[in-house]
């Protein structure tokens, strides 16, 4: 079964005033990141160097390089590290730059972040199911503009009593003829 959100992006997909109501308060939202602790951040960089060969620095240089590395991404969300931590082992041959990581952290994009986007998105573009159910009747005078309009296309319409309308074969030069007498 599809979720409200999940029809987002579908071009048929109508929403009720109860689905905004549901929708406009995630649209509001602000997806918060999970600040990956310290012990998190060494674990993620011993699994790459253990997998991805790099130059070797010796152990001055290791312990400058893991400062480095710990001081850069402080402050990082833990799934988007994750993330681009698998990114890193599918991708790359040796051990990935302090950017490498940085820029598959950037393309890693957090379930809540998706939908609040959805949200959003049919917040701005999402068609509206009417209030009541039904299309507004036609006043009169728009009644008599489109069957005029349509009438100098050759096509005759006749709308219902009760609003509903029915095409009728196109109108001969004589029909349209005996009726402007008849007007």
């Amino acid at each position: 079964m599809q979720t409200v959100l999940d029809l987002a992006f579908e071009p048929t997909a109508t929403f009720t005033a109860a689905d905004i109501a549901l929708i406009e308060p995630i649209a509001n939202a602000v997806a918060t990141v999970r600040v990956a602790e310290e012990r998190m951040i060494r674990q993620s960089l011993a699994s790459l160097d253990s997998s991805l060969p790099q130059k070797d620095k010796g152990d001055a240089g290791s312990r400058l390089q893991l400062n480095t590395y710990l001081a850069m991404l402080v402050g990082c969300d833990e799934r988007a590290l994750a993330h681009a931590c698998r990114r890193c082992l599918d991708e790359l041959d040796w051990f990935p730059t302090i950017h490498q990581l940085k820029e598959r952290m950037r393309n890693w994009v957090s379930p809540e972040a998706a939908a609040i986007s959805r949200a959003k998105a049919i917040m701005r573009a999402g068609r509206r199911a009417s209030d009541d159910g039904d299309a507004a009747p036609l006043p009169d005078d728009e009644r008599e503009r489109v069957y005029a309009f349509l009438r100098t296309h050759g096509i005759g319409t006749r709308f219902a009593p009760d609003g509903s309308i029915y095409q009728e074969a196109p109108v001969s030069d004589d029909d349209q003829a005996a009726e402007a007498k008849a007007a």
